[in-house]
């Protein structure tokens, strides 16, 4: 058994995506375990309390998870009792624990993202090396709509994302997405590149949501598994997600919080944008920084 890890750097639709291939019969979505982000448990829950609001809700998809497969639903009550298991199994390493979600939905093929997954090297590497035989999806957008989410979402949050977001060569710094992508994509590509070629594939957001039936069909022909109508009408409906909604009190997220405010498919939202012309998010540069559009041209946008 192996599961489907999607890599994808924040804002590229990887909450919809992921709960969409999450509904194949023969998949199991997950919310964001997080999972990679340290070797055992006692790691992971250190990684969880060490930055307050930031990283507070990253214990919800594990919690969300263990709650709904091993104590049958996701309430306050059996929330407590998954934290609890959590803190009692702080010797466990994390990737027992995600053999154990594994074995409690197989034969279905676990389908997991988790943005700290892509956030370095050594998490990256954890994901790589966890499982022989892991198919990757490596899940992109285009800088341009990235870079304009990734600027809503702090603006409306008031986030200041300091890691990589922010360009340094300018007095005071500036905040710029165009690195933050241009990084972890870049990571990503490094990384996949030593998987074998049958076990990645790299998929543009947009065209998945834009032509949904054509490209849920090749992804699970590239699986293996089945491609016909019921199945891929199935992947449509990716709020039909156990997790695809605010969870209880106690571990409310999981995902993506406008993902999970309104789970629905919605093709028409994507907007076609272009490399050329400057930036809206800064007026002291005239366009995307030359590594940047290299790599996007790379993975196919224009």
């Amino acid at each position: 058994m192996y599961p489907l890890i999607i890599l994808a750097s924040p804002r590229s639709f990887s909450s919809v995506i992921s709960a969409m291939l999450g509904q194949h019969p023969q998949m199991y979505g997950l919310p964001e375990l997080n999972l990679f982000a340290a070797d055992n448990i006692e790691e992971l829950i250190e990684h969880f309390e060490s930055d307050g609001h930031r990283t507070g809700r990253r214990w919800d998809g594990l919690l969300r998870v263990i709650a709904e497969l091993f104590m049958g639903r996701q309430t306050s009550g059996t929330v407590s009792l998954a934290r609890k298991w959590v803190l009692n199994n702080s010797d466990e390493t994390t990737v027992s624990v995600f053999e154990k979600i594994m074995d409690r939905v197989a034969p279905r093929i676990v389908v997991e993202k988790s943005i700290t997954t892509v956030w370095n090297d050594e998490m990256l590497g954890r994901a790589l090396n966890a499982f022989p035989d892991t198919r990757f999806i490596h899940l992109t957008r285009h800088p341009r709509s990235h870079g304009l989410s990734m600027m809503e979402l702090m603006n409306k949050r008031g986030w200041e994302i300091a890691r990589g977001i922010y360009d340094h060569s300018t007095n005071p710094p500036t905040p710029d997405p165009q690195l933050l992508w241009y990084r972890i994509n870049n990571r990503i590509v490094d990384a996949l590149s030593r998987v074998p070629v049958d076990r990645k594939m790299q998929v543009r957001g947009e065209d998945l949501l834009q032509n949904p039936e054509q490209k849920l069909a090749e992804i699970a022909e590239w699986m293996g598994l089945r491609t016909d109508s019921k199945a891929i009408e199935e992947m449509k409906h990716p709020e039909r997600s156990p997790y695809a909604s605010i969870g209880p009190d106690n571990a409310p997220m999981g995902s993506d919080h406008k993902f999970l405010e309104d789970p629905v498919l919605k093709p028409h939202r994507v907007k076609d944008v272009g490399l050329d012309g400057k930036l809206a998010w800064r007026d002291d540069i005239d366009s995307f920084f030359p590594k940047v559009s290299d790599l996007a041209i790379r993975l196919g946008y224009t």
